[in-house]
C-alpha cells in the first residue's frame, strides 16, 4: 500500500510511523541524516502534506533562517530528496563534484531548471553513498547562505 493511502491528510504520522513505514536498513540512513541535520546546522524536520500530483502525501521539509535543505519523501526500503541548487551556488558546486558519487555528480549536471531559480535535483537515498552525497549538498546550501 503507498504511503499516501497509509496516511491520508487526515492522519498525520508519527515519526515512529514514518521511520517504520520506510524500515530495513533505510531507516536507519533516515534517523542518522536527521541526526546530523540537527547536530550539524540545528535544522529540525518539519512535517506538511502536499497535493502535489508528482509525491502526494506527507513530507518531512527542512528548512532554517529562510534556507531549504529540501524535502524529502519516505518510501518503502528508501526515501527520496527533492533539493535546489541555486545558479548563484554553481562555483561552489563545481567544487564539490569531484566528491560526489558519479550517479550524484551526473544528477546534477543533467538536472533541470526550477522556475528559473535553479537545479532541481530528486534522488533516492538507498545507502550511505547517498547521505553522504547529500551532506555535501545541504553544505553547499548553508555556505551559499551568506553569498
Amino acid at each position: 500500500m503507498e504511503w499516501k493511502d497509509i496516511f491520508p491528510s487526515s492522519n498525520q504520522p508519527t515519526r515512529d510511523e514514518v521511520e517504520e513505514y520506510i524500515g530495513g536498513e533505510a531507516k536507519h540512513l533516515w534517523k542518522s541524516l536527521l541526526e546530523y541535520m540537527d547536530n550539524t546546522y540545528k535544522v529540525k524536520p518539519k512535517l506538511f502534506y502536499s497535493v502535489c500530483s508528482g509525491k502526494p502525501g506527507w513530507n518531512i521539509k527542512l528548512q532554517k533562517s529562510g534556507v531549504s535543505f529540501g524535502t524529502l519523501y519516505p518510501e518503502e526500503g528508501s526515501f527520496s530528496i527533492f533539493i535546489v541548487i541555486s545558479y548563484r551556488l554553481k562555483p561552489l558546486m563545481e567544487s564539490i563534484i569531484p566528491k560526489l558519487s558519479p550517479a550524484a555528480a551526473e544528477l546534477y549536471k543533467q538536472a533541470g531548471d526550477y522556475m528559473k531559480t535553479g537545479k532541481w535535483m530528486m534522488f533516492q537515498i538507498k545507502d550511505f553513498t547517498g547521505v553522504e552525497d547529500y551532506k555535501l549538498l545541504a553544505g553547499v546550501k548553508m555556505l551559499g547562505k551568506n553569498i
